[in-house]
């Protein structure tokens, strides 16, 4: 089970759009993503440490975390659509990890190098 440990100073909320927010690698093997929030409200968002993810997926597939960060909402993790903006990927397989058990492969759609998730409280990775 992963330490949820927050870095701070991470996260930036853009100017011109205020459900939009910038989420800064903490290590070089990581990379910078972009989250938009489709509701309107009052957001608590943090970057988290990709220190204590697991290594591989079950398949024994190795895993590289992109970043990791949580959204929250009146103190709980949001469970509402938004999107995520990852570097280019190219034909790798986009990996989530929602701290609720094993990663998995995202299934849904990628376009222009973003996703939408539910979950306020994922990791992001890619295989190979």
């Amino acid at each position: 089970m992963q330490k949820k440990t927050v870095v701070k100073d991470k996260v930036k909320q853009d100017k011109g759009n205020r459900k939009k927010y910038k989420i800064e690698k903490d290590n070089k093997s990581e990379s910078d993503l972009t989250i938009e929030i489709v509701d309107d409200g009052d957001y608590e968002i943090e970057k988290l440490s990709i220190d204590g993810l697991p290594t591989h997926m079950a398949d024994g597939n190795p895993i590289r975390w992109i970043n990791n960060f949580f959204i929250k909402k009146n103190g709980q993790y949001i469970n509402q659509r938004y999107f995520v903006t990852l570097p280019p990927v190219g034909k790798s397989r986009i990996i989530i990890f929602d701290g609720k058990g094993d990663p998995y492969y995202y299934t849904g759609e990628v376009k222009d190098n973003t996703i939408e998730l539910t979950d306020g409280d994922p990791a992001m990775g890619a295989w190979p």
